[in-house]
């Protein structure tokens, strides 16, 4: 019998990416055309990235409402209610199985409302949630008190749920993400990407270390993605520079990059970090300041203090920090290999089966 499974959330690639990976295992086990839907946000990169999988996408127009300006904050208060009976309308017509938030607003009206809708009897779900960071974010820790299920990808995240039933799966990864050989030592190079919408602050501290290298150019190959803003910027930079760079403003099948990097430059969001250690690549973590809750920093410390990553904040010393980082990769492949060993402890291969296979049994 073909079981359904909705998935709400999105907003970044790191959230998508994740429901992605658990709709493919689902449709491995149950084959019919509608056993997967997603429910995301207007103008958000769900609309590019899920289509593009061949899953059907529904869309909700809603904005946010943590850290954003209070005139963004009452817009979306005023489409919440429309994107509250949208969400249950959706429920009702397609009657999953499984209701799975996975993060970013428009999970949070879907997760809400297949709750609402079970306890009057009009439907028979499971409701759930996927927190991929080692601190929850605003919205999972509103949901988290309400549903049956929370899976975490990061161990020690249980306790900020307290009561509720936790299954610690590790964050599930696109399936073209692979262990790859060791990394190419010659010519050195270093990937920088930001995410799916580019990182600007990232990418200065990048152009900041440039001149710290300016010795050592000849034996450095960049690949930069850059983001659609910023991309003059750092094309012109490298340029002045006399860096052997690739830029681009986005690179559409990263495991090609992956493995011709010697070292990542990268944030530290969650899906990022997955994939990091599904490649098993070594990096340099510059975690976005303004993450809610500093979550980006607390996720690479974690990886950091067990020494699968270097980590540099952002600040008057960053550019230059880099550029000792990536100095003493060229000089000391050791150390290079050393933190390609130790990231493999994160990676978590089965975490997408883990998370399809609980819903199976918890419905048996």
């Amino acid at each position: 019998m073909t079981r359904k499974i909705m998935i709400a959330g999105g907003g970044t690639g790191g959230h998508v990416f994740a429901g992605i990976a658990i709709a493919h295992e689902w449709q491995k086990r149950f084959s019919a055309a509608d056993s997967v839907l997603f429910v995301g946000a207007q103008g958000r990169i769900e609309e590019k990235l899920v289509p593009r999988e061949g899953f059907r996408l529904e869309l909700l127009k809603l904005g946010s409402l943590n850290r954003v300006a209070l005139r963004q904050r009452i817009s979306t208060l005023f489409q919440l209610p429309i994107a509250l009976f949208s969400s249950a309308q959706l429920i009702l017509k397609y009657q999953p199985d499984v209701v799975l938030g996975v993060g970013g607003y428009s999970s949070g009206p879907v997760v809400l409302m297949a709750k609402i809708l079970r306890a009057f009897g009009l439907v028979r779900l499971e409701v759930a949630l996927l927190e991929q960071n080692s601190v929850p974010g605003f919205t999972n820790r509103i949901l988290g008190r309400w549903v049956d299920l929370i899976f975490c990808a990061f161990p020690g995240t249980e306790s900020q749920f307290p009561g509720k039933r936790i299954v610690v799966t590790g964050n599930p990864v696109r399936n073209t993400m692979v262990r790859m050989g060791s990394a190419p030592r010659r010519p050195f190079t270093v990937f920088i990407f930001g995410g799916s919408q580019g990182a600007l602050g990232m990418n200065t501290v990048v152009l900041q270390a440039l001149p710290f290298l300016k010795t050592r150019q000849s034996e450095i190959r960049w690949i930069h993605q850059t983001g659609y803003v910023d991309y003059a910027r750092v094309l012109e930079e490298h340029q002045k520079a006399g860096s052997q760079a690739t830029v681009e403003q986005f690179i559409d099948y990263m495991p090609a990059a992956y493995a011709e990097a010697s070292l990542l430059i990268c944030r530290a969001g969650s899906s990022t970090l997955a994939e990091i250690a599904a490649v098993g690549r070594a990096s340099v973590l510059i975690p976005l300041p303004t993450a809610a809750d500093h979550h980006q920093l607390k996720n690479a410390v974690v990886f950091s203090s067990r020494g699968a990553a270097f980590l540099v904040e952002q600040g008057p010393q960053a550019g230059e920090a880099l550029a000792q980082i990536i100095i003493q990769g060229m000089d000391q492949p050791d150390v290079i290999a050393e933190l390609e060993s130790a990231v493999v402890q994160f990676y978590c291969p089965q975490a997408a089966i883990q998370i399809v296979e609980t819903f199976i049994h918890v419905k048996d």
